[in-house]
């Protein structure tokens, strides 16, 4: 009876096993989709974020489940103890960029920085996108990030209403993703947005101007041997209908979905990068805590009895000494 209730409390307990480097066996070649249109077989990981992230985060789920990947949702916590290295894609919502980066602190920061540049590929929106870029000047002020994929900065579009709908051309000569069946223009949600510029010595592959200004809207780069695409307008809301999973910005007219766009641009980084998942070799488990993975399956109790009492002691007991 003992070994047996010991043998269910094993199974019962999740691997938590981490580190901050990847098993050395995640540099193999990538291959692409199963089928080689949608995302299937492929992990995506977004942050949780916070309060202003919900519906951003939402609408990402919610798309890259249109795409058939697998999507997982990471809190700081899981980022610092490696469960990037569980999906070849990872995506920041919107929000704040000092907010997003202070709650990611310095040792998350530093995870994304290492698992891109062994081969990830990371999506931005609006905040986190301007996050991914070394320097802001935005409102009358510079910020530097910390995160910093991309050396260069974002600067704030001022021609603009704070919140509205426009246009932008897309870059179908692009030398990045293969954009030449995409249509020239996209309607897109602004919301007090930016424009990037690379630094000197900085490589950007440019999808995406505003129409209004000709200035890059969206952008693309490598990092290490990862790659970035970051977009300061909206591309995950469906503005005026519903697969996106929230209300958000419904009451605005869009006539047509960025969705399709970006299941071409999500492949190409993903394709253009080194495979970095291996959920054999790093079984983290998204979403918890060590404390959480060693909550005890009580149900031993009503099987074991005084029993099982005494198995969970001497468990305990092993545990405390390990």
């Amino acid at each position: 009876m003992i070994v047996i209730l010991f043998v269910l409390f094993v199974n019962s307990v999740p691997n938590i096993t981490s580190s901050a480097n990847p098993p050395p066996t995640l540099r193999a070649a990538h291959s692409t989709t199963e089928n080689g249109i949608d995302l299937t077989g492929i992990r995506v990981g977004i942050y949780e974020g916070y309060y202003r992230s919900e519906a951003s985060r939402t609408a990402l789920i919610s798309m890259f489940e249109w795409m058939n990947a697998t999507v997982n949702v990471f809190n700081s916590t899981d980022i610092i103890n490696g469960s990037l290295w569980s999906c070849e894609l990872f995506a920041i919502p919107e929000g704040l960029g000092p907010t997003l980066e202070s709650r990611l602190t310095p040792d998350g920061l530093q995870a994304i920085r290492e698992w891109v540049a062994a081969g990830g590929s990371y999506i931005g929106v609006r905040g986190s996108a301007a996050m991914a870029v070394r320097y802001s000047y935005f409102e009358g002020s510079y910020t530097e990030f910390n995160l910093a994929l991309i050396e260069g900065t974002s600067y704030e579009i001022t021609e603009m209403e704070p919140l509205e709908m426009t246009n932008v051309s897309i870059n179908r000569a692009c030398v990045g993703p293969d954009l030449s069946e995409m249509p020239s223009n996209l309607s897109v949600l602004f919301e007090t947005g930016r424009y990037i510029l690379p630094a000197e010595g900085q490589e950007l592959i440019f999808i995406a101007n505003y129409t209004h200004v000709g200035l890059p809207a969206m952008v693309a780069s490598y990092y290490g041997e990862g790659t970035v695409f970051i977009s300061s307008p909206h591309f995950e809301y469906e503005e005026d209908g519903d697969r996106d999973g929230t209300e958000y910005y419904d009451r605005y007219d869009d006539p047509d979905s960025e969705w399709p766009f970006m299941l071409t641009i999500s492949r190409w980084l993903i394709e253009s990068s080194p495979t970095v998942c291996n959920i054999t070799e790093w079984p983290y488990t998204p979403s918890t805590t060590p404390e959480e993975n060693l909550k005890f399956p009580f149900e031993i109790l009503l099987v074991g009895g005084g029993v099982g009492i005494a198995v969970i002691l001497v468990i305990a007991i092993y545990i405390r000494r390990k």
